[in-house]
């Protein structure tokens, strides 16, 4: 259970209350810290580099966005967001991992003069790309992981969607726009959180889809519209490529 000292924190930041979160953000510095270099697999300094200042951001956006109905704490979503706002912005700059020089943390294979040969340069480099795909692959599995737990409390199974998915190009971007109008509705929005099904009466007056349709695409739509609404960075990216 969260310590209710940072619970009730957390409530006052969300409610305003910026210089709690300064606060915050100053005691809690040591775990930003330790998050960011272990997503960077390298010793990084406050006010000398870019993904320090990345990670300040998304604990900041972790202390507003945090939801106390949620099975996580919040120090594991704010490690989550940590870390895909980071391999975002490698992803944005080509950089991150594949960036660190060698000879700050390598020191075997060295020659007599102590420089490091091309071979075990070569071998660092995979070394570093194959551990920013791991680590990209475990967010993606823990997030896969997160958003089965949300889909049940709707009814969906995961394995179900593969199945329920419209086959025809045509119906999923009618799904995608039904499912964006819901997520940019706050009525409709309410509703499907508050009882776990679609607003149907109000979304036949809203889009030029038959309600039969709209109960067949019934559970890809609330799928759809969790991706969009929630915190699920690389299905959400997903969603772009299937649209683009």
């Amino acid at each position: 259970m969260l310590d209710l000292q940072i619970r009730q924190n957390i409530l006052e930041v969300q409610q305003g209350r910026d210089e709690i979160k300064n606060e915050l953000i100053t005691k809690y510095l040591p775990f930003i810290l330790k998050v960011t270099a272990r997503t960077c697999r390298r010793f990084v300094r406050l006010g000398e580099d870019d993904e320090v200042s990345i990670a300040l951001m998304a604990f900041n956006e972790a202390l507003d966005k945090y939801d106390f109905k949620q099975n996580t704490s919040f120090f594991s979503f704010a490690e989550t967001v940590i870390k895909r706002r980071i391999i975002d912005y490698f992803r944005k700059t080509q950089q991150g991992v594949q960036d660190v020089p060698c000879s700050s943390l390598i020191r075997d294979g060295e020659d007599e003069e102590g420089n490091i040969s091309w071979i075990d340069k070569l071998n660092w480099r995979e070394s570093k790309e194959s551990y920013f795909e791991d680590e990209v692959s475990e967010l993606r599995r823990e997030e896969v992981l997160e958003f089965i737990v949300v889909l049940r409390e709707y009814g969906i199974e995961l394995q179900e969607l593969t199945k329920i998915s419209p086959k025809h190009k045509d119906a999923r971007a009618t799904a995608h726009k039904v499912a964006r109008i819901i997520c940019e509705n706050n009525s409709l929005r309410d509703y499907l959180r508050k009882t776990r099904t679609l607003p149907l009466k109000e979304l036949e007056k809203m889009v030029i889809v038959s309600r039969k349709t709209l109960e067949r695409q019934r559970k890809y739509i609330i799928a759809l519209t969790v991706i969009m609404l929630g915190e699920f960075y690389f299905l959400q990216e997903y969603l772009r490529e299937m649209k683009g």
